[in-house]
């Protein structure tokens, strides 16, 4: 299981994590990324971090509490 995170502060609205894990994520009216869901088992929510430009979104492993990505 994984906890999802997005620093709002970092995101520029470019969606790329919707594209990896549209079911986890969404753009809010302003274009800011928003979480659908903070907990998932979903691995798109790592490809979704990894291809955030920004390095907004944080993904850990809800066990250890580890940052995965």
């Amino acid at each position: 299981m994984y906890q999802i995170e997005i620093d709002r502060q970092l995101c520029s609205g470019f969606g790329s994590c919707l594209d990896a894990a549209p079911t986890l994520f969404e753009l809010d009216r302003s274009g800011i990324a928003s979480l659908l869901a903070s907990e998932s088992e979903d691995t798109a929510a790592l490809e979704a971090a990894r291809s955030c430009p920004m390095g907004a979104i944080a993904v850990f492993d809800r066990s250890s509490g580890e940052k995965v990505t």
